[in-house]
């Protein structure tokens, strides 16, 4: 360990870590949100799956056995790297599970480290963005014909879920009207996916700047946590949620056709509204006592969730966002 972890971590860690053949190395924390994520040493990155404080995920998994969605998203893995995607692969503990249950109930699991870094920490050209875009289209193309049972499916039920959550959060010092119009999108967006549920496939659900690496290989999506099933637009959705500009998300959308890719212009709205009910049900706790909290949720109310619920596209089929004003 780093010295910079609690008690706890350290005893996490050297409990996990007692269960694989890995020879005794130094744990570095390297960030803490639905899981504790550490290098270990040079060859092995450790993943104990237990959520920062505030990071509410609960809603996701509703009626779904954690650990068995697990289970598939390392079998996802594994059938990724079988078609030549380059993904962490993931290291069997010496019962020969890909799956370490620790003496709190809390789960583990420890795969091959990639050397790289994350694209958040550079600066991005419009070829970096392309490329991303190609890599996004070779995750759909590589995930079709995947079958895995359970998973988190992105649709109707999993925006009833998230209504749920936002309904819970009602009573606090926002302003309602900001609570009426995320249940009236998830209803919106609940209905736009239930009429899209054939062109479903197995997506990585949390792509953004800091789950993609640069490598000497290329590119490389890591953090596969929120996988599930749903609509390929929400990966889409979510890089755009998380970079600036019309010529990125032009460049992604360049790599992503390039590549065999489709742009489904109308799960691209419903898609991206999700992307931000997500993002709210998830952080929430975190997020409603800082100061730009309530400007965010305003801006998100009006250029996304009101133009949604009333038919208007949010997105010009060049990737202008029609209500944010930022043509640039």
């Amino acid at each position: 360990m780093t010295g910079n972890e609690g008690p706890m971590e350290y005893l996490c860690v050297k409990e996990a870590l007692s269960h694989y053949d890995i020879p005794e190395a130094q744990a570095v924390l390297l960030r803490h949100n639905e899981n504790m994520t550490f290098r270990v040493g040079t060859e092995y990155l450790l993943q104990i799956h237990q959520p920062v404080e505030g990071f509410r995920i609960g809603h996701i998994y509703e009626e779904t056995d954690r650990t068995a969605v697990r289970g598939t998203e390392l079998r996802f893995l594994l059938y990724l790297k079988e078609r030549g995607v380059t993904v962490r692969e993931p290291v069997e503990n010496r019962a020969g599970e890909l799956i370490t249950m620790l003496d709190s109930g809390v789960t583990a699991t420890v795969s091959r480290w990639i050397e790289g870094e994350s694209l958040d920490k550079l600066e991005l050209n419009s070829e970096q963005y392309r490329r991303i875009g190609a890599l996004t289209a070779q995750l759909h193309r590589c995930a079709r014909g995947f079958r895995g049972s359970p998973v988190i499916a992105y649709d109707g039920h999993q925006c009833a879920c998230i209504k749920k959550r936002i309904q819970s959060l009602e009573g606090c010092d926002l302003d309602p009207a900001y609570f009426r119009a995320m249940e009236r999108a998830c209803d919106a967006v609940g209905a736009a996916l239930e009429k899209l549920r054939s062109e479903f496939l197995t997506i990585h659900a949390d792509l953004s700047l800091s789950n993609i690496l640069e490598t000497g290989d290329g590119l490389a999506a890591i953090d596969f946590s929120l996988f599930g099933v749903g609509h390929p637009m929400f990966d889409l959705a979510n890089l755009f949620g998380n970079i600036d500009g019309l010529s990125a998300r032009q460049s992604i959308v360049q790599g992503y056709r390039e590549a065999g890719g489709t742009v489904h212009y109308g799960a691209l709205d419903a898609c991206f509204v999700l992307s931000i009910l997500c993002s709210v049900a998830i952080h929430f706790d975190r997020w409603r006592g800082q100061d730009w909290y309530e400007r965010r949720l305003n801006r998100w109310c009006r250029e996304s969730f009101q133009p949604f619920c009333a038919g208007e596209r949010l997105f010009e089929d060049d990737f202008y966002v029609i209500h944010a004003g930022d043509r640039r």
